[in-house]
């Protein structure tokens, strides 16, 4: 078995949509915009994310927390954290903590503009 599809709560999934795609570099799945639809996938298409309206629910309150307290609410694999950080960073994208060498491998956190942290991990 594999990841297939998990989901990312943002405010806006359009506007997350262009991020996701324009700014990271993921490839895009499905974009029906009019039903604010919004997948993209990894390069290898075997694991999408699913952008999904947060609402003012639960979703929204498991967010906030885990934003609170500063967990990256998903992680991102890459062949070269530095190269990725240079680039994104270089494109405006806000980061937490810069690539830095841990025991799990080298890590990155950025700030999507959605409420998330999202992570970068090199093994």
């Amino acid at each position: 078995m594999y990841l297939k599809m998990t989901s990312l709560p943002v405010d806006d999934p359009i506007k997350a949509f262009k991020f996701y795609t324009e700014i990271i570099g993921l490839k895009e799945h499905t974009f029906m915009p009019e039903a604010q639809l919004a997948i993209v996938t990894s390069e290898d298409c075997k694991t999408t994310l699913l952008l999904e309206p947060k609402g003012d629910g639960y979703y929204d309150a498991f967010q906030k927390q885990v934003y609170k307290e500063g967990y990256p609410i998903i992680i991102l694999g890459s062949d070269d954290v530095k190269a990725d950080y240079e680039r994104l960073k270089a494109l405006g994208v806000p980061f937490k903590q810069a690539p830095t060498k841990t025991d799990w491998g080298t890590v990155a956190t950025f700030e999507d503009g959605f409420g998330n942290y999202i992570q970068i991990h090199q093994d």
